[in-house]
């Protein structure tokens, strides 16, 4: 089996989860890291195996035997290293969010479609069963006409978490807070559910922790289709909850909670049928409510194996630039509607 090779930039909180799932791949190889301190470099590199570190990035994309690069770095970093990535004549996978605004969104994917390479964006939560079985049953039309999505994310990070990194809670190098970070992913999923958002109002505030960004906010969504959603997110609300998305179509009703199926009610009883409540069949990967390690990575596994499928065959992959974008845009807009205080319509601009 011919094997993709990849290369790592950050090794930080997150870096390791991708070395995990890359090495947790038959078809996939691990050639090299890079990150700014030899102390961590060397160590990554030891433990999971890859033949040679770097302290710059550079030179990293430099190496022949490397197909695909992952970017595992904060966020005001990913466009400067998709796009040196990119003209290397790499594939990208690059961590959510994309980019901190849709400025540097747009220019990687640029980057990306000039140099024909691949760009994909980690959005790990579209790939459990449970998660791709919901999507066939909305594009298959069970549930009728969409009426409300909404998403709750309310967890908890402590003050030590946000002092952790002097980029983290700052609008200049995360982009902002429990938006663009923790509940990000609910809202891509809430939205690759319910279809393009057509307008939103929203408010935002920082009221636990000593940042310049935002720990609660909340939306009211007005979708393209005419359905109507909410979204809360936060991470002041101790101890933290799983993350919860509710599903309401004229036929009947989806809530999920982390990866699992909590409601399952259809009007047709054959559709519970075919489906069924639950499915058990998937490792608990645990839930980043209170712990932003708590996490398992078999969905970065499989995104990262859908990649690889998508370089071999020549495709998009299920999370492609454009898609990975369409979060970024969503948070955008809550931010600039919390901040001005009136609703904003979508395509949003920055």
């Amino acid at each position: 089996m011919e094997k993709i090779r990849f290369g790592i930039i950050g090794a930080g909180m997150i870096g390791p989860f991708h070395a995990e799932a890359i090495c947790g791949l038959d078809d996939a190889e691990l050639i090299g890291v890079a990150t700014t301190r030899e102390q961590t470099a060397k160590p990554f590199a030891e433990k999971f195996g890859a033949r040679a570190w770097y302290i710059d990035y550079h030179q990293l994309l430099q190496r022949q035997d490397i197909d695909v690069v992952n970017i595992c770095t904060p966020p005001f970093l990913h466009e400067e290293m998709t796009v040196a990535a990119a003209k290397a004549g790499k594939h990208v996978l690059v961590e959510k969010p994309i980019a901190i605004n849709l400025k540097q969104a747009d220019r990687m994917i640029a980057a990306c479609k000039k140099e024909k390479v691949k760009l994909g964006v980690i959005f790990q939560c579209r790939f459990p069963k449970n998660i791709q079985r919901i999507k066939e049953f909305i594009d298959n039309y069970e549930f009728g006409r969409l009426i409300l999505g909404d998403a709750y994310v309310k967890w908890f990070r402590s003050q030590e978490y946000y002092d952790s990194g002097a980029w983290r809670g700052t609008w200049d190098k995360e982009g902002g807070g429990a938006l663009i970070n923790q509940a990000i992913h609910t809202i891509d999923l809430l939205q690759w559910f319910m279809g393009e958002v057509d307008s939103l109002y929203a408010c935002i505030d920082t009221v636990a922790h000593q940042i310049e960004v935002e720990d609660i906010a909340v939306a009211v969504l007005k979708f393209k289709n005419g359905a109507m959603g909410v979204i809360e997110g936060s991470t002041a609300l101790y101890p933290g909850l799983p993350r919860r998305l509710d599903l309401h179509g004229e036929r009947g009703s989806v809530i999920l909670e982390g990866d699992d199926i909590k409601l399952w009610n259809f009007v047709d009883s054959k559709r519970e049928k075919r489906i069924g409540a639950e499915d058990h069949s998937h490792k608990k990967l645990g839930d980043a409510s209170s712990d932003p390690t708590h996490f398992s990575s078999e969905n970065h596994k499989l995104q990262i194996k859908d990649f690889i499928e998508a370089i071999k065959k020549d495709k998009e992959p299920l999370v492609n630039g454009i898609e990975g974008r369409k979060s970024l845009e969503i948070v955008r807009a809550i931010y600039k509607s919390g901040k001005a205080s009136k609703p904003i319509k979508f395509p949003v601009s920055d």
